[in-house]
């Protein structure tokens, strides 16, 4: 079991959602981990939860870091679900840098993400699909265009072709990750997680934490969109599960104010640029708890 010690501890007789209120609030006050924990109602309903994905799975950049090669932080998603349910085994495999690939193939330090499934899984998450299509290079040529003009779409104008073949080859991977996995863990829930739109889309709100030009700002929103659409499709064609999370961080974008932030700004440039913080993990927790309790 892939454990560090505990991002929270445990309150007997307190509602989850109630709780995991009660600790955003918390974190918004007070910028650290709240004091107090989630108690499921499901509790011990988990006995074997593997967590996939990438970086926005991992926690990159955020504090209490178990892995610093894959930038895994006790701060993310999967360890507040799994402080949630606390399954007897937690296997989190989550690496920054992750494509598809790495569900087969050892990238890094990394093993294939696959080997944590057995048959005994019966909770998988999974993030993953941003890196297929170069979101850091990407990211990396619209900062440079921004910085020349904050005028038109000179970012897409560059990247589109490479965003668009990325799409094609995603398109046939995404399902074969979820065949896999299902064949490897037979009984599990399979649940697909989206990404957080780290973009509004109207471009023009973005200051000089986010050098975009306006055009490129509403591309970006508009590609991650396009997809968290693919992920939902291709959960619905293979029978997994989907929990939307962009329409919660709607207005806590990365050009929304500092205070209101549920995703760090591109500037300064940090592990966590362009990620969600702290607050934006445990929101995003909540969205899988509010599916798992279905």
């Amino acid at each position: 079991m892939v454990r560090s010690r505990p991002f929270f501890r445990a309150r007997k007789g307190a509602a989850t959602a109630a709780a995991l209120t009660a600790a955003t609030a918390s974190l918004l006050t007070a910028g650290a981990a709240p004091a107090t924990a989630v108690s499921a109602s499901g509790q011990g309903s988990v006995k074997n939860y593997v967590a996939l994905g990438d970086s926005y799975a991992a926690g990159t950049g955020l504090a209490q870091q178990t892995n610093a090669a894959c930038g895994r932080s006790v701060g993310s998603y999967p360890w507040w679900i799994a402080e949630t349910y606390k399954p007897a085994v937690f296997k989190d495999v989550t690496c920054s840098g992750a494509t598809t690939r790495s569900l087969w193939n050892q990238e890094g330090p990394a093993a294939p993400q696959v080997n944590a499934l057995t048959r005994d899984t019966d909770l998988v998450t999974v993030t993953l699909g941003g890196n297929d299509l170069g979101f850091s290079d990407v990211l990396t040529t619209c900062v440079l265009a921004g910085l020349t003009t904050r005028e038109g779409t000179p970012c897409r104008d560059k990247a589109a072709k490479d965003v668009d073949a990325g799409f094609a080859e995603l398109n046939t991977r995404l399902p074969d990750m979820l065949t896999d996995i299902k064949r490897r863990s037979p009984d599990a829930r399979v649940v697909v997680v989206g990404y957080p739109n780290p973009f509004p889309a109207d471009g023009s709100a973005c200051g000089s934490s986010g050098p975009l030009a306006k055009g490129d700002v509403a591309w970006l929103h508009r590609t991650t969109n396009r997809l968290n659409v693919m992920l939902q499709l291709a959960a619905l064609t293979k029978q997994a599960e989907y929990v939307d999370t962009s329409s919660a961080f709607r207005d806590r974008d990365m050009c929304s104010p500092s205070s209101g932030q549920w995703i760090n700004p591109l500037l300064p440039r940090t592990p966590g640029s362009a990620h969600p913080n702290a607050v934006g993990h445990l929101m995003t927790a909540s969205k899988v708890y509010e599916r798992l309790e279905k």
